[in-house]
């Protein structure tokens, strides 16, 4: 900032512009000169101010226009600014004060009358500083300032920059650990498994993480038509490419593409060794084992590799074998010296005949697939299935080899030949199909409640029933969160017998990523009850015991209502899903309500209100059903 005009060089500069007309009197001020010649700055008295100012009035009435004086004018008013003077109509003594950024140094507060007029743009402060200063550069707020507007109508582009992009819009270094949380939702994977830190995410697509080499990639795509992984697929893959030392449970319908999700890790296998010499592979025997309860779906597995083998040829020559009942010795074993089987599929019982006959080696194998372990063991081949288990774990002592297993249902026996047999499996359960078992056991109950504070009355005298229980209560906006909070703290206070009770956090899309763990960490830990949430809280979620789900104001999609109350009813529990309807909601989202309500009634007590039919016309009250 600049040094202010010395008084004396204006009145200097006054006198050789006046050339002969009026000057301003002024009192002759004591000039102080530093060592290096330079004047230093001083205030005027009050006496030389007031006359000073007196001086130019008396000017100003002699003449309307006059230049000089209006340079007087301006730059006395600018050193009245610089001295932080305050204009008022009365006259104060000079006042000092501490300045709190200079130790020591008195700064002086004058108090003057100026009847000048400065316009406000020329009392702003200039800042001197450059643009690599400025700390906001990088900032990126979490709400963006696009979604405030409230001339943006575009509601879907509303929603994204609330949100965020989906995980599919997103390249892989962009993706968080909720995203992911959300992909294995969205497509129903669940893991179970202790040490979760070494599990490896699902695929997104087939070629994104390199995993398969691009032959593979296009038959996959091109030649076979399968453009994208199914849910067992994505999630068994990596988990069995990428880990080195630990096994794989996988818990998938007949179906859901399993065949596949474990015949491309065997084919990835055999590509990176090569293809051996055919008196190599008779003397080490099959690379791969995979064993299967019935003859028809080993012959069905066989089709299934055999169609990508036939793809690779002739650059590969990559043989598969089965053996099963109806097939005599002898043809078996001159089935494998003419072929130089590279994967074999076998039944329990006809494996150990040949392992006894010494038709087979089994001593280099890399996989070991039991495909519909529950269906072996209820068809009474456990004994045989121990038996093979031990007898390769002997013979391939030196050699690192995996256990796939796939089942439809963890039955106790094969929890044990889990326990006994693998090591550290990861545990993966895909619920894709339609079976009562994997359908969550949720109850929706859909009510009449136009009032909001209705809607709180029934949520707190149901709280006051169950009062141990874990709910979230989810709302469309922050400001209706903000109000539920303050209810159940007044209402915590009100009651001396409820303090234990109703305690609450709030999440929504202006906290930071700490509040957000924060409060999901106090209802994980059950220091709190309640969580009020937005759509942050539908999915990627993972909080067990959750009992009830609110929807205290329905959801703007019926798809966020669907991952709203999937967030009850998790791990074999039953939830219970309340929604409450008021005088104005979406007739379309009214419409799928009620039809999703019907067809996913696991528990067969579901219920929406008659009120509600005869309002959004969806199906018929159960008065008319019964006259009819």
């Amino acid at each position: 900032m600049s040094r202010p005009v010395d008084i004396n060089t204006l009145l200097n500069r006054k006198k050789q512009l006046s050339n002969g007309g009026s000057t301003i009197a002024t009192n002759k001020v004591t000039k102080n000169t530093a060592s290096n010649g330079d004047e230093k700055p001083k205030f005027l008295s009050k006496e030389e101010r007031y006359r000073l100012i007196q001086d130019m009035e008396s000017n100003n009435k002699r003449s309307s226009i006059d230049p000089d004086l209006e340079l007087v004018n301006e730059i006395i008013s600018s050193t009245a600014t610089r001295n932080v003077s305050v204009q008022r109509t009365d006259v104060d003594e000079e006042k000092a004060y501490d300045n709190p950024f200079n130790t020591g140094q008195k700064t002086c507060f004058t108090k003057t009358v100026i009847h000048t007029k400065k316009s406000t743009k020329d009392r702003r402060f200039q800042f001197d500083w450059d643009a690599d200063e400025d700390t906001l550069q990088d900032y990126t707020p979490i709400v963006q300032r696009k979604f405030m507007l409230p001339n943006n109508s575009n509601k879907n582009k509303k929603e994204l920059d609330y949100m965020g992009k989906h995980w599919k819009e997103k390249s892989l270094s962009e993706m968080t650990p909720r995203d992911w949380r959300i992909l294995r939702e969205d497509f129903n994977i669940t893991i179970k498994s202790g040490d979760s830190s070494s599990i490896k995410s699902p695929l997104r697509n087939w070629d994104e993480l390199k995993l398969l080499p691009p032959i593979l990639d296009d038959i996959l795509i091109n030649k076979l038509n399968f453009k994208d992984p199914t849910p067992i697929q994505r999630i068994t893959i990596p988990n069995i490419l990428l880990q080195n030392d630990r096994d794989f449970i996988g818990v998938a319908s007949t179906g859901s593409g399993k065949t596949l999700a474990f015949i491309l890790p065997i084919l990835i296998k055999l590509l990176e060794t090569g293809d051996k010499p055919i008196n190599l592979k008779k003397i080490d025997g099959p690379m791969s084992l995979i064993l299967v309860p019935t003859r028809e779906l080993a012959q069905q597995i066989q089709s299934e590799a055999d169609k990508i083998i036939s793809f690779l040829r002739p650059s590969y020559n990559f043989n598969t074998c089965s053996i099963v009942g109806g097939y005599s010795l002898e043809e078996i074993s001159r089935n494998l010296n003419e072929k130089a089987c590279d994967l074999l599929i076998a039944t329990p019982g006809k494996l150990i005949e040949c392992l006894e006959n010494h038709i087979l080696t089994i001593q280099k194998i890399s996989f070991l697939v039991l495909d519909e372990a529950d269906k072996m063991i209820d068809l009474g081949f456990e004994d045989q299935l121990k038996s093979i288990l031990n007898q390769i774990k002997i013979e391939n002592v030196l050699t690192n080899y995996k256990i796939l297993m796939f089942t439809a249902t963890m039955s106790t026996p094969i929890e044990k030949i889990a326990r006994g047999y693998l090591n550290q499996p990861i545990n993966a359960i895909i619920n894709a199909d339609g079976s009562k078992s994997s359908i969550p056991q949720i109850r929706q109950i859909i009510e009449y409640c136009p009032s909001e504070e209705q809607r709180y009355q029934k949520i707190v005298s149901l709280l006051k029933s169950h009062p141990n229980e874990l709910v979230i209560i989810f709302i469309n906006y922050k400001s209706t969160a903000d109000w539920l909070a303050n209810k159940f703290q007044n209402e915590r206070t009100s009651y001396s017998s409820s303090r234990s009770a109703f305690k609450c956090t709030v999440l929504h899309g202006s906290k930071s990523q700490e509040q957000r763990e924060h409060s999901l960490q106090l209802l994980r830990s059950h220091r709190v009850q309640i969580l009020i949430a937005t759509n942050v809280a539908a999915r990627g979620l993972d909080i067990p015991n959750v009992t009830t789900v609110f929807n205290f104001q329905m959801s703007k999609t019926f798809e966020d209502y669907v991952h709203r109350i999937g967030r009850t009813g998790r791990a074999g529990n039953t939830g219970l899903a309340i929604t409450y309807l008021g005088d104005e909601e979406d007739q379309d989202i009214a419409n799928e309500l009620y039809s999703y309500q019907r067809e996913h009634n696991p528990l067969n007590n579901n219920i929406f209100q008659d009120v509600l039919k005869k309002k959004y016309g969806v199906g018929k009250p159960q008065f008319e059903a019964i006259l009819q």
